[in-house]
């Protein structure tokens, strides 16, 4: 058997052929080999009758029929006899759904499974080439994830990828029928290959001239020259795969894409005077694009990522985003729609055939639904597309409220927020509510996964992957039983049982769990484990806190039980399960960590004794930091050194690193900042409290102080090397035996 692929056409055909091959080769042990022409033997025919001369002459013989259609993402996959020759068809409609149309023939009829963490491929002799015939086709014409500019750990993020790690992200997104990515990591070298002359490069050691703390220090890890090479090299792949990406236009000026003091010294663009704090830094602020010559100097930005890296078949804009611009409302809209308005103008004369993705984090954000519903309504539907991606907000200022249902053109998205948040969750009531809406709906014509982290959440990505396809082909109770049954083969039964009972731990928590009526956004949720100080006010606690502590008491039963279930894996070689078992574990030691913590406050505001449950919550963070320390997913040291063995990182990087993950809206299940910030903010904050009773005052009066000490010792962290920090060794076995103190810890509570 040989592979025939088309002599011609786009890459993506040879790239399947490639794919195939390889594959075959793991399931069998022996390599095909790929011809452009026909030597009469059995064959793998790769590509329709539109670019592959043997699948022509077989339709125009009759022999064959192609149900898919001609330029879109649909395949055909099918076998057949054509006198002695055994022939098997993978066929689709373009370069990117014939690479589909390889993955899912070995889905489907070898049981290879594909997951962002690797893959499970069997062992055979042989591959079927008789009785396999199957024509699909998605429901959404846009299919995809974006990439965001945090930074923190490898696993997590983005910015930390290199050459390989981005190849086997892209191959993923290809076995999961994705067709759209987008690079949202900051700017890369853009200005200075769009404005040489007075963009120069910045020093490769150092910090970078200009940068603000926290998140806001976009110091890189490596030389800008590096990584737009990196980036040339992405999208190359990725394009070869004939993906999509959308391209950044309009007032691009934001945190993570900051504009470089030369710039501003050279240039002198007239600034958008603003009402609100956030990026109002001279590098943070719009340029004002009522004047020409800053319009253009934006669009330029564009056209030079066009030249150097992308391709004008789509665009994407924020507009002004998470700013104010007057405390006049009204205003402010006209502002925001009047900026709107010049960049779909220029577009419209430019690139008047590429439509223009409209992404709605502004929108819910700082819009009522009724300025939401009155800007549409200025958009060209044959040119623009709405982008919500906080479709699956529980406030009711997304898409229903926006009047676009069978109105407008409309993206289904599901953000999946906060940075901070990457354990496993989802309110997927609401969620598949809401994606019923979407399928039904003729106008809407995406689903996008559109987060401030990837991998967090494996179950998420692998329900947003199917749903994308075939959106409620299964519940998502239904699909969970899949997922199991993929990923972990002779143990599917035992896991499902696990995750059917960790169930209510992952539906109780949703990003943005306001009340519907409050138009502020709302944090009920948020990480009070990472930064106590911040976030507990002291205030009466809000109904939603006080029924998830409720579950929680209710629940801890169940969840001794799941942590005594994963015990019995503790000590598996399958990198599947040992990964989960962090995800699941860590995930529930934070559910009664937050409310452990909120119960601490209950008992201070009610004259309660307090210190008994102040302690557990200090053997919980010390049991997390535990549990984490045995895994490199939570290491940050081991983030850091992973970079350096991609390319040479800026020495000035290594306290970068650790002051945007350690930013109050960072900060996440780390095991270093657990360890050195967490836990002693925690102390400070009891301390607070104790103090605040004894001398009869409230805690605020005297906050500044314990802020203060918890701000100095965050600024000692971040001066401190990795290299003396204490690196946890962990001997065979230690994994069961923090598991069973978990599990004896949540006995307790029961």
């Amino acid at each position: 058997m040989k592979i025939l692929r088309p002599a011609g056409g786009h890459v993506a055909y040879q790239r399947a052929a490639e794919i195939f091959r390889d594959i075959y080769a793991e399931i069998t042990g022996k390599t095909p080999e790929i011809i452009t022409e026909d030597d009469g033997g059995d064959a793998v025919i790769i590509g329709s009758d539109a670019v592959n001369r043997l699948a022509a002459d077989l339709y125009l013989e009759g022999k064959i029929h192609f149900s898919l259609r001609q330029g879109s993402d649909d395949y055909d996959i099918f076998s057949l006899q054509d006198g002695k020759r055994s022939l098997l068809v993978l066929a689709g409609g373009r370069g990117r759904s014939t690479v589909y149309a390889v993955y899912r023939y070995f889905e489907l009829f070898c049981g290879c499974r594909w997951f962002w963490d690797g893959d499970i491929v069997p062992k055979a002799d042989k591959v079927p080439m008789e009785n396999v015939a199957v024509s699909e086709s998605p429901r959404f014409a846009y299919r995809g994830t974006r990439y965001f500019a945090h930074r923190s750990l490898h696993r997590f993020q983005a910015e930390h990828w290199g050459p390989e790690d981005w190849k086997t992200e892209i191959d993923w997104l290809m076995k999961k029928r994705l067709n759209l990515f987008m690079l949202r990591i900051g700017d890369d070298d853009l200005y200075q290959r769009a404005f040489p002359d007075v963009v120069d490069y910045p020093p490769e050691e150092g910090k970078h001239r200009g940068d603000a703390d926290g998140y806001n220090d976009r110091t890189t890890a490596w030389p800008l020259r590096y990584r737009g090479e990196l980036r040339k090299k992405v999208l190359e792949y990725a394009f070869s795969m004939d993906l999509m990406h959308p391209e950044d236009c309009g007032t691009m000026t934001h945190w993570y894409s900051r504009t470089p003091l030369s710039f501003l010294e050279a240039k002198k663009p007239k600034l958008l005077s603003q009402a609100t704090r956030g990026y109002s830094e001279q590098s943070g602020l719009v340029w004002d694009v009522r004047e020409d010559e800053n319009l253009d100097n934006y669009f330029k930005l564009t056209e030079t990522h066009i030249r150097e890296f992308g391709r004008p078949e789509l665009f994407h804009t924020i507009g002004l985003a998470e700013r104010a611009y007057s405390d006049d409302p009204e205003a402010n809209f006209r502002m925001k729609q009047y900026v709107y308005h010049r960049i779909t103008e220029r577009l419209a004369t430019e690139y008047p055939n590429a439509p223009l993705l409209i992404a709605s984090w502004d929108l819910w954000a700082k819009y009522t639904p009724e300025e939401v519903a009155a800007l549409l309504k200025t958009f060209d539907p044959d040119r623009t597309i709405l982008l919500d991606y906080t479709s699956d907000a529980l406030r009711d200022n997304t898409f229903p409220s926006w009047d676009v249902i069978g109105k407008f053109p409309w993206i289904f998205g599901i953000f999946h927020a906060y940075q901070a948040d990457t354990e496993i969750r989802g309110h997927y009531p609401s969620i598949e509510a809401r994606m019923k809406m979407a399928a039904e709906d003729e106008k809407c014509c995406g689903f996008i996964l559109w987060p401030e982290l990837s991998h967090g959440d494996t179950f998420m990505t692998e329900y947003m992957a199917a749903n994308a396809w075939s959106p409620l082909e299964y519940t998502a109770e239904e699909r969970l039983e899949k997922f199991c049954a993929d990923r972990y083969g002779e143990n599917k039964a035992e896991m499902h049982r696990i995750w059917k009972q960790f169930w209510p731990f992952i539906t109780m928590v949703g990003w943005d769990m306001g009340d519907p009526e409050e138009k502020k956004r709302v944090f009920t949720h948020k990480d009070i484990c990472g930064d106590i100080l911040f976030y507990m006010k002291l205030h009466p606690q809000t109904e939603s806190i006080v029924d998830a502590a409720k579950k929680c008491r209710a629940w801890a039963k169940d969840a001794a039980a799941v942590v005594r279930g994963l015990l019995t894996f503790a000590d598996t070689e399958n990198g599947f399960l040992r990964r989960d078992i962090f995800d699941i574990v860590r995930t529930i030691v934070k559910r009664y960590k937050q409310n452990g913590l909120r119960e601490v406050e209950r008992l201070y505001l009610a004259g309660e004794d307090f210190e008994g449950q102040a302690q557990r919550c200090l053997r919980l963070t010390d049991l997390l930091a535990e549990l984490l320390g045995q895994s490199e997913d939570f290491s940050l040291a081991k983030s850091y050194a992973r970079l350096q063995k991609i390319h040479p990182v800026n020495p000035a990087f290594e306290n970068t690193l650790k002051e945007n993950a350690s930013a109050q809206y960072c900060r996440s299940q780390i095991y270093e900042n657990i360890k050195y910030l967490y836990r002693y903010e925690e102390e400070l904050c009891f301390e607070m409290l104790r103090r605040s009773r004894a001398e009869g005052i409230h805690p605020d009066a005297v906050r500044q102080e314990y802020v203060d000490k918890a701000l100095e010792n965050q600024k000692q962290f971040v001066a401190a090397p990795f290299a003396s920090m204490e690196t946890p060794e962990y001997p065979a076995g230690s994994l069961a035996v923090t598991l069973e103190k978990i599990a004896q810890f949540l006995e307790e509570e029961a």
